[in-house]
């Protein structure tokens, strides 16, 4: 059997992942198979020596030494192994009558991503101490100072990926110390909050906040949501700050998220396939990160939909995306990132009651709400019909982070289009066609906002760079990056993409028709006169996609 040296391996075959390090045995979408100990050490066996046929008397003496066991305990390993594998037990493994069994799936193998030593293995949340606020002045300082404290730690522990401790705590590796003073000047609540390095005690954050007191042995409403949210916000921040820093043998599986989160969020090509690594490696660490899973359910569903990276095939992307977004969802179900991904996964295969159902429940969720899990559940209820809904949550992550990524406004654009707002659409759009160049969504809505508006140079640009981005685009819906609930919708895209010129869809008679409308205007973008954002590339990790990675 394997030596010391082996236990930190990863062998991939068919659709099928053995870690050897945690023991744990892989299907297609990720799913966690259950085989006993005997079994999993012959699958080992046979990954170790793939290809030859190993006759039963043999494998009785490997798996069984020293121990007198029958036939019908080979048998039945062999049997489970062949229930796990499923329909693909026969592509698997091989049966010889009377003479024995053989491995017949192509094997590769890999270093396990968690096996070079980190001093933080494979840690899930940032650590936070809170200290008591201190409080300034007479009158009901003290007593709010408290109350901010107290509210505090229970708010910012009910974020996802965060673990929140009361001064004084012991010393804590990574850890960040939260502090600040209340003052209360006449009816206004003065708040200072800072954000220390525990460890050098180096001051990372620091904001002011000020709300007017309705009464004064009461904290005005919004000021701990508000204040929690800009914490657990600079918090991550500075968690990516540090990762950026670390070899990539260190990260963590937060550290991961944290990365793979910010390359996916910057919606280009090249840095989706990096996020698709590290969500991968993510969850190749810890089979029972819901966090990682949800994200590589919905890079998996991006990758499909624009056609990028290897090809799995539609259907295969659109139903691994799901079993990812519903192993997320069972690790965690009272998770609002994980419940959004179940949501979109669910819409790619038109199953829209459940798509709104879950959405609307991540939105109901006692747990906090990030911009991300916001995001999600925006755009299904915005392609689901119900537009109105997604404006409303899109203006509340705008509100709890006014600097979340562009993405957002760019939904928000899509969101006010389908409620029958164009011109309220374009300013979002605009800024969304600016920071994010290559998000093909955001030409697609501006085009038909452009139309609507009467802008129809602007609308001949915007699909000019729709089809710079996907030439062989072809729009129809429940395909690509269009997924309407209600045909009207699709309709009135498909309108204004042929009032724009696209008169023959996703042929090269298209294209010259276009270019010879619209020649020489420029990008899509805002209005003349103001400038256009220069883009800068994130310090992206030289992550390898695992080969052949499921």
């Amino acid at each position: 059997m394997a030596g010391a040296d082996q236990q930190a391996t990863v062998y991939r075959f068919d659709r099928f992942r053995l870690d050897t390090l945690r023991g744990t045995l892989h299907g297609p979408g990720e799913t966690v198979l259950d085989v006993r100990p005997k079994a999993f050490a012959l699958l080992r066996f046979l990954l170790e020596n793939p290809g030859r046929l190993h006759g039963r008397a043999a494998l009785l003496d490997t798996l069984w030494p020293d121990v007198v066991v029958t036939d019908d305990s080979l048998t039945q390993c062999v049997s489970d192994l062949r229930h796990a594998f499923g329909d693909r037990a026969p592509l698997v493994l091989k049966t010889v009558p009377r003479r024995g069994y053989a491995l017949t799936a192509e094997v590769r193998t890999e270093r396990s991503p968690a096996a070079s030593p980190s001093p933080l293995g494979t840690a899930h949340t940032a650590m936070v101490i809170l200290e008591q606020f201190a409080s300034f002045g007479a009158g009901s300082a003290a007593a709010l100072a408290h109350l901010l404290t107290s509210e505090l730690l229970t708010e910012v522990a009910r974020f996802e990926g965060i673990s929140v401790f009361p001064a004084p705590h012991g010393e804590t590796p990574g850890a960040f110390r939260v502090h600040g003073e209340v003052r209360v000047a006449g009816r206004i609540l003065h708040v200072n909050a800072r954000i220390d390095d525990a460890a050098t005690g180096e001051t990372r954050w620091a904001e002011r906040f000020e709300r007017k007191l309705t009464r004064p042995s009461e904290l005005p409403e919004g000021v701990v949501e508000t204040l929690s949210a800009a914490l657990v916000r600079q918090v991550d921040r500075e968690e990516l700050r540090r990762a950026r820093q670390k070899p990539e043998s260190e990260l963590t599986v937060r550290e991961l998220c944290l990365l793979g989160r910010e390359h996916h969020e910057s919606g280009t090509e090249a840095d989706t396939l990096i996020a698709l690594a590290m969500f991968e490696r993510a969850i190749a660490a810890d089979p029972n990160d819901a966090l990682g899973y949800a994200w590589l359910a919905f890079t998996v569903q991006r990758v499909d939909t624009y056609g990028w990276g290897p090809a799995e095939g539609l259907r295969t992307a659109r139903e691994r995306a799901l079993a990812l977004a519903r192993r997320a969802a069972q690790l965690a179900p009272d998770s609002p990132l994980c419940l959004s991904r179940l949501a979109f996964a669910l819409i790619l295969h038109q199953r829209w009651e459940e798509a709104v159902m879950t959405a609307r429940a991540a939105l109901r969720m006692g747990r906090p709400t990030d911009y991300a899990s916001l995001n999600s559940c925006a755009e299904v209820l915005t392609h689901a019909g119900h537009a109105s809904e997604a404006v409303a949550a899109l203006q509340r992550a705008l509100s709890l982070d006014p600097h979340c990524p562009p993405i957002t406004r760019s939904l928000l654009g899509r969101a006010l289009l389908l409620d029958g707002k164009p011109e309220q659409a374009l300013s979002d759009l605009h800024w969304g066609a600016v920071h994010l160049p290559d998000y093909v969504p955001c030409f697609h809505s501006l085009v038909v906002a452009a139309v609507e508006t009467g802008r129809m140079e602007e609308a001949r640009a915007a699909l000019r760079e729709a089809i710079r981005l996907q030439p062989n685009w072809i729009p129809r819906n429940n395909t690509g990056t269009w997924f309407f609930r209600r045909e009207s919708d699709a309709d009135r895209f498909l309108t204004a993409f042929h009032a724009a010129g696209l008169t023959d869809p996703g042929t090269e008679q298209a294209n010259d028709n276009l270019a010879a409308v619209a020649p020489r205007l420029p990008p899509a973008g805002p209005p003349a006169g103001r400038p256009r954002a220069r883009r800068t590339p994130l310090r992206a990790h030289s992550v390898k996609r695992p080969a052949g990675g499921a």
